[in-house]
């Protein structure tokens, strides 16, 4: 039986080889496998660090999305506050608009 990194490594290296038909017919099947021995199919929208795309879902492939994928959460989110706070001065109306997009989700 193979184990849940075994599968995403060999996912990986097809991801990251020559595009064939083989290959995404490899991939099928192996995605099959994973989905079968572990129940939750990957979302797959970019490859930098399986274990944390599997703990956080991909969300999309920004630069500023990549590079938070891993970040402890307490800090990240400081970061963002110190962020919009220099919006306030910068460009009260961004923020305003940032944080009226926030409360509608």
């Amino acid at each position: 039986m193979f184990t849940q990194a075994e599968l995403m490594d060999a996912i990986n290296d097809l991801e990251k080889g020559r595009h064939s038909i083989q290959n995404c017919e490899r991939l099928a099947a192996i995605y099959t496998v994973l989905d079968h021995l572990y129940g939750q199919p990957i979302d797959r929208g970019y490859s930098e660090d399986n274990k944390v795309e599997a703990e956080i879902g991909l969300y999309g492939k920004s630069d500023f999305l990549k590079t938070i994928a891993g970040k402890p959460s307490k800090e990240t989110w400081l970061l963002i506050d110190e962020l919009i706070e220099a919006l306030s001065v910068l460009n009260p109306r961004l923020k305003s608009t940032f944080l009226d997009k926030l409360r509608a989700l």
